[in-house]
């Protein structure tokens, strides 16, 4: 039968738990909000709390009472930690946000010994306490096992960091005239003294009981009461939020219409900005009553540099308005507040230090007739100012540079481009370079939407093109399918914040030669929001990439016969020995040394052995397959690899052709030369699975062959 004094602690478990669990379910399905899920965890706590104190009133033994206190302690540490994150969140106390892990440490370290260690130094089962409670005139015995100095140590430190939390919450409502209204300032006061009750009751000095169960069940409705303010709040924010994109909808129009009203001088100008009203995104904070920040939004972020995190609750004028124009945003604010709609423009600092000019309009926002905030929106329009002042002053300038320039230069719309990658951008992409690298073909479409709208004269020439008028067809026929790969490199640049990018590209010439080149790529100022005008440079580099080639080369092959080095054979027999253990295949190593190759040096001298090491090397060539290598090892020593080999008996033919090949009479100048070959061979994988293996073991087989009379072949471990 359940004991009567269980009752307050089974009402307590049950409120806490559904508060605890509709919190963290509201939480969830809107934006993840770090107080409320800290309150979910406080009512969890008191829940475990109160489920334990229920189980310790009606144990029947001091072991079982044990594991409950065990559990009572390690719930309390819990609480002090959930409610300690509730507090520095929720008044915003950056100090204590930052050395959070400390308290962290502490709670770990304070439940192991309660969860992990049985001995007296935690609980004491071997001496009981006994409590004598009066229950509405019914008396009941509770025991439990007496704390060990650990358990005691705890307690006391949970008074203490409590102590401290209630220091901090008296601290932030000190000289405030109604705290003791203040849900928190409430909550914290009843606590500390539940806490102190609970202490006194521990130690047998005074015999109240569940003040502590009461007082977190009061603590954890005023808080609930805390939160559901703010809760309608963001609901109240949403609904300006709507009313406030409307005002942003007709102030877009005005601004469309201002710039068709302009001059025909400004023409080219105005059609960039309307532009840049179409896809710029606006910056967006909307505040309380007080100035507070509520929220920004991501333009609003990347404007000034703040995050959601460091722009909350801060003044907002403190916050990006210089020093010198602090009295005139104040002023702005001011006019807000007063339900009056301001649309101004004005600088305002950035978080490095950088300041912006920017469009301002400040909206009030009002629900049900009633002022709950304000609403800012702010243009960024520095690159407007900066642009129609370079523009009006380096337009002559730039087009006598471009046409007399010596480099290749080129000017290209990529505005296409630009929306081709916001469609992806709202796809979900996000990491452009790997999306290109496995999308070829998108980058292949995109090269087709380049617009060229003007080259220099250094262009023609270096394309060898009748005109201008030839590259207005576009890039597509330009490019070298093996490139196009490194343009993706370069959109997936610009499209990730980068305004300049250089990459090596191959192009085609009007006359179908190769050239490779050196392409530098800047968008011009002014232009970065629309992509509309790109200035490329191009710089031949044909004549270094042929040199590059013929180098790489020379550093794979052997410089007489033109078959592998040996860099180049272990290269290719490693991955040859990869994908014959994927593929279960067998791979034949040839080792080959010649007979009689030292009395031809010897006879007719070095010169001529050099031309009959070429022949040999061409003879071998021709007698295998693509895929199969051909290598000098040194001297007068080949060595073969033959792939993708299934049988074995498949070899000897092979192998007798290449020993009849090699003994064919060579005519070098006037000199007739006879050489044959002994060949060694060993097998992958029953001689061995790596290189240095195959190819120790084929020159072991070579000397046998060697030794057996020349010119006929030897297999490692079989008979042939």
């Amino acid at each position: 039968m359940i004991a009567l004094l269980s009752i307050v602690p089974i009402i307590v478990t049950g409120i806490s738990g559904a508060l605890g669990l509709f919190v963290l379910i509201l939480s969830l399905r809107g934006k993840k909000d770090r107080i409320q899920i800290s309150f979910a965890f406080i009512a969890f706590s008191v829940m475990l709390y109160a489920f334990a104190t229920t189980e310790l009133y009606n144990v029947s033994n001091l072991a079982d009472a044990t594991i409950w206190q065990r559990m009572q302690i390690s719930t309390i540490i819990l609480f002090v930690l959930s409610y300690f994150y509730f507090v520095i969140h929720f008044l915003n106390i950056a100090f204590w946000k930052k050395y959070f892990w400390t308290w962290i440490v502490l709670t770990i370290l304070s439940i192991i010994p309660q969860i992990f260690i049985i001995h007296p130094v935690i609980w004491n089962t071997q001496k009981s306490n006994f409590h004598l409670i009066n229950f509405f005139g019914v008396m009941q015995i509770i025991t439990e096992s007496l704390p060990g100095i650990v358990t005691q140590i705890t307690f006391g430190i949970g008074l203490i960091a409590f102590g401290i939390i209630t220091f901090i919450v008296f601290r932030e409502f000190r000289g405030q005239p109604d705290k003791f209204r203040h849900p928190l300032f409430l909550s914290t006061l009843i606590l500390y003294f539940a806490f102190i009750n609970d202490t006194l009751l521990g130690n047998g000095i005074i015999k109240s009981v569940y003040i502590l169960e009461v007082g977190f069940l009061i603590v954890i409705s005023l808080v609930a009461f805390l939160l559901s303010k703010n809760i309608l709040e963001s609901i109240a924010n949403k609904e300006a939020l709507e009313k406030a994109n409307l005002a942003l909808q007709v102030h877009k129009e005005e601004l469309e219409k201002t710039v068709s009203e302009r001059t025909q001088a400004y023409l080219y100008q105005a059609e960039y900005f309307r532009a840049l009203v179409d896809n710029n995104p606006i910056a967006t904070v909307t505040l309380d009553n007080s100035q507070r920040i509520l929220s920004v939004n991501p333009a609003f972020e990347e404007l000034f540099g703040y995050s959601y995190e460091e722009a909350y609750d801060q003044d907002l004028d403190s916050l990006i308005s210089p020093e010198e124009h602090l009295n005139e945003a104040k002023n702005l604010t001011q006019n807000v507040l007063k339900n009056i709609q301001i649309s101004a423009k004005g600088i305002r600092k950035q978080r490095d230090g950088g300041h912006v000019h920017v469009e301002i309009l400040g909206v009030p926002v009002t629900v049900n007739k009633e002022k709950v905030g304000v609403l800012g929106l702010y243009r960024d329009i520095t690159t407007q100012i900066r642009t129609e002042k370079i523009l009006r002053e380096n337009e002559m300038r730039y087009r006598s540079l471009f046409e007399d320039s010596p480099i290749s230069l080129w000017e290209e719309d990529f505005s296409q481009i630009k929306l081709e990658i916001d469609h992806f951008k709202i796809l979900g992409v996000k990491n452009f370079h790997e999306f290109f690298a496995s999308n070829v073909d998108v980058v292949d479409k995109i090269i087709k939407k380049i617009k060229i709208i003007n080259v220099n004269q250094a262009t023609i020439k270096l394309f060898n093109a009748q005109g201008k008028d030839v590259f207005l067809n576009g890039l597509e026929n330009l490019i070298l399918p093996e490139s196009i790969p490194a343009m993706g490199k370069i959109y997936a640049t610009l499209a990730e914040g980068g305004n300049q990018c250089i990459g090596e590209i191959g192009h085609k010439n009007f006359l179908g030669s190769n050239i490779y080149t050196v392409l530098r790529l800047s968008i011009a100022p002014g232009y970065e929001d629309t992509w509309e005008k790109v200035f490329v440079s191009v710089i031949d580099i044909t004549e270094r990439k042929n040199n590059e080639s013929y180098l790489e080369y020379l550093s794979t092959h052997d410089q007489l016969t033109g078959v592998a080095n040996r860099s180049l054979l272990y290269d290719r027999l490693s991955h040859a020995l990869t994908h014959a253990k994927r593929d279960q295949k067998m791979i034949a190593v040839y080792f080959m040394d010649l007979d009689g190759y030292k009395t031809i040096n010897d006879r007719f001298g070095h010169l001529v052995g050099d031309l009959l090491l070429v022949q040999i090397a061409n003879r071998l060539e021709a007698n295998l397959r693509a895929s199969d290598t051909v290598a000098r090892f040194g001297g007068d020593e080949f060595i073969l690899v033959l792939e993708n080999i299934s049988d074995i008996e498949a070899i000897k033919p092979i192998t007798e052709k290449i020993l009849h090949s090699i003994a064919q009479p060579y005519q070098i100048n006037e000199h007739l030369c006879h050489v044959t070959t002994s060949i060694g061979i060993s097998i992958f994988p029953m001689d061995g699975v790596t290189t240095e293996e195959l190819i120790n073991k084929a020159d072991t087989a070579m000397y046998r062959a060697k030794q057996s009379g020349k010119n006929q072949y030897k297999f490692f471990s079989l008979r042939s």
